[in-house]
């Protein structure tokens, strides 16, 4: 009996000296954090003259509104508080989100350049575009 409680206790001795907790680099951390960020910034949006919207840019169009409408629904309470420096905080996080989101689908110019091809998408040059897709404008 008395050896079955030294193996134990040599058993839980080990196990906790390999659980000791590795040191810190507080610099390394905090670079880390900043890496998982992943810092997104849209590139200033110049539209086509002839406000033409390639395929591309409706594909990528296109696959950013599920994520955007799930954005909005995921900040919607965020809205309702009422302290305004939150408010304020919770709108600047919801514009870079929207960025970040657009930018990566394939939008360099980020909600910029969604929110145009959403407002030319129905105009005549794009028809063969939306026809392409069997979608339609309203």
């Amino acid at each position: 009996m008395r050896v079955l409680s030294v193996l134990f206790f040599s058993v839980c001795l080990a196990l906790l000296s390999s659980c000791k907790e590795k040191p810190v680099d507080h610099a390394g951390a905090q670079k880390s954090k900043e890496e998982k960020k992943d810092i997104v910034v849209p590139v200033e949006f110049t539209p086509p003259a002839d406000s033409s919207i390639t395929p591309k840019q409706f594909a990528n169009w296109s696959s950013c509104n599920q994520l955007l409408d799930s954005l909005t629904f995921r900040y919607a309470d965020s809205f309702k508080v009422e302290d305004p420096v939150a408010i304020i905080r919770y709108q600047e996080d919801f514009i870079n989100a929207q960025d970040r989101i657009c930018v990566k689908a394939g939008l360099p110019g980020g909600y910029r350049e969604y929110k145009w091809i959403l407002q030319h998408i129905g105009a005549e040059r794009n028809k063969p575009l939306l026809e392409s897709a069997n979608a339609q404008s309203f």
